[in-house]
C-alpha cells in the first residue's frame, strides 16, 4: 500500500531541523490533525505517535485506510502547495507527539533546504499518484458519458491531477438512485460531489441569471 518514495522515513537530523522550525504537540487517540475538505492545514512530522490517513471512498461511506504514519514519517500532500482542499483525513491511532510546521514555513524549507525539500516534494508527488491510481476518491463526478459537459469537467479534473471518481447514472442503477436521493435533476448533470457538497453546473450566462 505504501512505498519508500511516497512514505519515506526522515533521518534524525532532518527531524531535529523540522522541530526547530515547528512546534511539538501531544496528540491523543481519535484526534484529527486535519479532515477531508479543510482548506488549510499544517505539515506534521511524527515523533512517537501513529496517524492513519483515511479516505471515505466507497458509496456506502466506509473509510479506506491509505497509510499509517509512525515515528520519522511526515504528513501532507500536494494540496499544501497548490491551495486545493485536502482530500483525506489524518486521525491519530496511537497517542504520542508530533511536530506541527505551518504551511508557510514549509514552503520556505522547501525553497532553502535542497535535500529535505526534494524528499518532501518527491513524497507529495508520489502520494498524489497513490490517490489517483490506488484509491477511490472523496470527489465524485456524476454525469452521462453522452454529454460534452461531463467530458469537459472530467478533462479538467484529470489535467489538474485531482483525484476523483466518475459515476455515470445511465450505466449503473445504483448511481441513478443516488442522484434521486441527492435531489439532483437531470438538467443539473453533470455535478461534482466534494466534501459532502453538491456543486451544480453554473448558469451558461451568469450575468443574465443575476439580472433576471
Amino acid at each position: 500500500m505504501a512505498d519508500d518514495a511516497a512514505f519515506p522515513i526522515l533521518d534524525p537530523p532532518a527531524v531535529a531541523f523540522l522541530e526547530s522550525v515547528g512546534e511539538r504537540r501531544s496528540v491523543g487517540v481519535g484526534d484529527y490533525l486535519y479532515r477531508a475538505g479543510d482548506d488549510a492545514y499544517d505539515f506534521f512530522v511524527v515523533l512517537s505517535a501513529a496517524v492513519d490517513i483515511i479516505l471515505g471512498g466507497d458509496r456506502n461511506g466506509d473509510e479506506q485506510l491509505i497509510a499509517q504514519h509512525r515515528a520519522g514519517s511526515f504528513l501532507g500532500e500536494l494540496n499544501m502547495l497548490t491551495g486545493q482542499r485536502v482530500y483525506v483525513s489524518a486521525r491519530v491511532a496511537e497517542a504520542g507527539e508530533v511536530v506541527s510546521v505551518p504551511a508557510a514555513v514549509l514552503r520556505t524549507v522547501i525553497a532553502t533546504n535542497a535535500n529535505l525539500g526534494d524528499t518532501i516534494l518527491t513524497a507529495f508527488m508520489a502520494r498524489r499518484d497513490v490517490l489517483l491510481t490506488g484509491a477511490s476518491s472523496s470527489i465524485r463526478l456524476l454525469g452521462s458519458r453522452y454529454r460534452s459537459e461531463t467530458h469537459a469537467v472530467r478533462e479538467f479534473l484529470t489535467r489538474s491531477r485531482i483525484p476523483h471518481e466518475w459515476l455515470d447514472p445511465e450505466q449503473d442503477e445504483s448511481i441513478e438512485r443516488l442522484v434521486t436521493q441527492l435531489d439532483i435533476a437531470c438538467g443539473d448533470l453533470p455535478v461534482v460531489i466534494a466534501s459532502g457538497a453538491v456543486l451544480r453546473t453554473p448558469p451558461r450566462d451568469p450575468c443574465r441569471s443575476i439580472s433576471g
